[in-house]
């Protein structure tokens, strides 16, 4: 009796034991079922460019991510951060000064353009600032301009009114380009050069007007070029304008070189004041090649150049006490031993002449000098300036010891006669008292 429910109580235990089994398998067939289920199954991208060709608007271009999108706004347009959204178009007019002081913003879908009231240009570049330009200076007046500039400051003056929308009398043709006129403005310096070779030196008044002439029309010609670098060499004149047109002001080293010079400053003495800013900024470096004569008629002594002189611009008006000095490097036109002057030529108290003011050597050879200077103009390398100021020392030290001889003389002629005097009295006074003692005797 007690066998069979030892018995029977085993075979419960046996079925409890199977079931427990069973239930078991089955889990573990469901969790590797789902498992199985899981690792094969794939994410299905939506491609929310086709499905929503609008989705980025009128103007933006739709780029598929992979499971995303994003939204690329062309220049003028933007959308917010996340750059899933609509590009929307961008009011540059709402930036103060974009179109400069006098200048009206007119906002255009993708871009902006400036309006420049009459006096005012921003020389044909619709989203430069508007600058004042005076065209009264390119007129021509008889026996005041220079051989072979009247027909070109008369064209000059034409671009000048039409730029500035001022009105013209008749009808106005196609205006020249920045290149045409720049090539017209080199020819006819040629010219004047030959004139200068021909009939030798001209007056230092002369001399002043060419070299403003040649910088007023550089400063109109320069803005209108379509080239970031224009070069034209001839045998007489070698000029480089390199012009750069940024919506932020350029900045770092800035070099131009030919032949015989050397330029090296900054974008930022270029530029000068950054809030001036026009959209553009120039510089220029001009050689005469054929003006190794030149000289001012007020030196008494023949003033040798070492150097082609040459003349540097920039789009800064402001180059009287530049921020940071600027170096030019000349190349001697003849070997020499002799340490030349560096100088500019000034016409501040005169018709014009060669100044050593603001302008130093800080390397010189045989062969080179290099020249550091405080403002701009046109530059040259001069040989007999220092030999000059040594001959007018030496002449001062000559009158002073001349006068100081003169004067010892004079003393010591008056000192004799005095002794003489003062001796002879004393031989009176002298006798005087023998003759007295005597008689008393």
């Amino acid at each position: 009796m007690l066998c069979c429910f030892q018995m029977k109580h085993n075979t419960l235990l046996l079925l409890k034991l199977l079931e427990f089994m069973y239930f078991l398998g089955i889990a573990v067939y469901v969790f590797l079922g789902l498992l199985t289920s899981g690792a094969t199954q794939q994410c299905l991208d939506i491609d929310e460019c086709v499905e929503s060709p609008d989705i980025c608007g009128n103007w933006g271009t739709c780029r598929n991510t992979g499971c995303s999108y994003m939204c690329l706004c062309p220049n003028g347009f933007r959308n917010s951060g996340d750059r899933q959204t609509s590009c929307v178009d961008i009011d540059e007019c709402n930036t103060d000064g974009v179109c400069g002081k006098r200048g009206i913003c007119q906002n255009l879908i993708g871009s902006y353009w400036c309006e420049c009231p009459a006096g005012f240009t921003n020389f044909g570049k619709n989203q430069n600032k508007c600058v004042e330009l005076n065209c009264d200076q390119y007129e021509t007046q008889p026996g005041q301009t220079l051989p072979g500039f009247d027909s070109f400051l008369s064209l000059l003056r034409n671009n000048c009114l039409v730029l500035n929308n001022s009105t013209l009398s008749g009808p106005t043709r196609p205006l020249p380009t920045g290149d045409v006129l720049l090539t017209l403005l080199v020819n006819t310096t040629d010219v004047l050069q030959l004139d200068l070779q021909s009939n030798g030196h001209r007056s230092s008044s002369e001399v002043t007007k060419l070299l403003k002439t040649i910088e007023i029309s550089i400063r109109l010609i320069a803005p209108l070029l379509t080239e970031n670098v224009t070069r034209i060499e001839t045998n007489h004149t070698d000029v480089e304008i390199l012009v750069r047109r940024d919506k932020t002001p350029p900045k770092g080293p800035v070099s131009l070189t030919n032949e015989n010079t050397q330029l090296d400053t900054t974008w930022e003495t270029v530029i000068g004041d950054y809030q001036n800013y026009q959209g553009f900024a120039f510089v220029v470096l001009l050689s005469y090649k054929n003006l190794d004569s030149l000289k001012d008629t007020t030196s008494r002594q023949n003033l040798q150049l070492m150097s082609s002189a040459l003349t540097v611009s920039v789009s800064n008006s402001n180059t009287t006490n530049l921020p940071q000095l600027i170096n030019l490097t000349f190349n001697h036109l003849q070997s020499s031993d002799v340490d030349p002057t560096c100088v500019y030529w000034s016409d501040e108290n005169g018709p014009g002449v060669w100044s050593e003011l603001g302008c130093t050597s800080v390397m010189s050879n045989s062969n080179q000098t290099v020249c550091s200077c405080s403002h701009l103009s046109t530059f040259a390398l001069l040989k007999g300036i220092h030999q000059k100021k040594g001959t007018g020392q030496l002449s001062l030290v000559m009158w002073g010891g001349v006068f100081v001889a003169l004067t010892c003389v004079v003393l010591s002629l008056i000192t004799t006669l005095w002794c003489r005097f003062v001796s002879r009295k004393r031989r009176g006074g002298n006798r005087l008292k023998q003759d007295v003692q005597l008689h008393r005797k």
